[in-house]
């Protein structure tokens, strides 16, 4: 197949090139398990102006991983954005090269490799030709990639999702800053859920807040930290990524720049009005060195 993290996809035609946006969970309730040991959600999400960067040229066959948070992703045909890549195509792709620039951090609840499997998906769409809207049909085949990749691919800025993931109903975004909480550890989404008790289901604003703390106490030392720095803090996904909603940009940054004060690795992004487009790149620009 060739996936490589290190080798370059140095392709000579044009490519397509599309941001795989984070994402907030602003609530999370389980409401049910299906026989086949899936839990049944009711959410809340919301894209960030945080993105991963998608580059697909054709010419070459092979997956690079660049990046700040490229560290740890899987160069391999288990990769979310190459099996995205794969289910856009309808098989294995001969011809199309793929680049991810990883600035989504992993394992932290944002739904990176989510979002990149389906960026993926809507490119090798876009690369063939295909329509790019998804039907429900393509949303019940995504969800077997990972539970947000149908929320990713349905093309809506904000969400009600339901089911496993595969019911999605937009809804109007409204802008926000937001702050990001970083903590210097990941959180296994099977662990988290593992870890949930049926007594917890429907609880809370975010059902997995309770596992999450039991498998990382330290997520209380964070909580209070956000909150003296004047955030309301809220956990999204299955964590460990932090976050609060804030009125303006000044009071944002003020938040921010009180938690680096104390060490606490943090950063400030805004929500999004609308789903990425893809663009066309040139010939000239779309060749990636090593």
């Amino acid at each position: 197949m060739g996936l490589s993290r290190r080798q370059a996809c140095a392709c000579p035609v044009s490519a397509l090139a599309l941001e795989a946006p984070a994402k907030l969970n602003l609530t999370l309730r389980v409401v049910g398990r299906r026989e086949d040991g899936y839990h049944l959600l009711e959410s809340t999400l919301v894209l960030l102006e945080l993105a991963d960067r998608l580059l697909l040229a054709s010419g070459c066959s092979g997956l690079r991983v660049e990046g700040e948070e490229a560290q740890g992703v899987p160069v391999d045909p288990e990769n979310l954005a190459w099996r995205g890549l794969v289910a856009g195509h309808g098989g294995t792709p001969n011809s199309a090269c793929l680049t991810v620039e990883k600035r989504i951090p992993r394992a932290a609840g944002m739904g990176g490799g989510s979002s990149d499997a389906a960026a993926a998906w809507r490119l090798a769409r876009a690369h063939r030709g295909a329509a790019e809207e998804a039907s429900r049909a393509d949303l019940d085949e995504l969800a077997a990639i990972g539970a947000d990749v149908p929320f990713f691919a349905a093309g809506a800025a904000a969400a009600r999702v339901s089911g496993i993931g595969e019911r999605v109903e937009p809804i109007e975004p409204r802008a926000r800053f937001v702050v990001l909480v970083h903590p210097p550890f990941g959180l296994s989404t099977a662990e988290v859920f593992a870890d949930l008790r049926a007594d917890e289901w429907g609880r809370r604003t975010n059902d997995l807040l309770a596992p999450a703390r039991r498998l990382r106490p330290e997520l209380d030392d964070l909580f209070r930290a956000v909150s003296e720095a004047g955030g309301a803090p809220e956990l999204t996904g299955s964590g460990p990524t932090i976050f609060s909603l804030v009125d303006d940009p000044q009071r944002a940054a003020a938040v921010v720049d009180r938690l680096a004060t104390s060490g606490v690795r943090a950063r400030m992004t805004r929500t999004r009005s609308s789903p990425a487009a893809i663009e066309r790149i040139a010939e000239e620009e779309s060749h990636v060195h090593p």
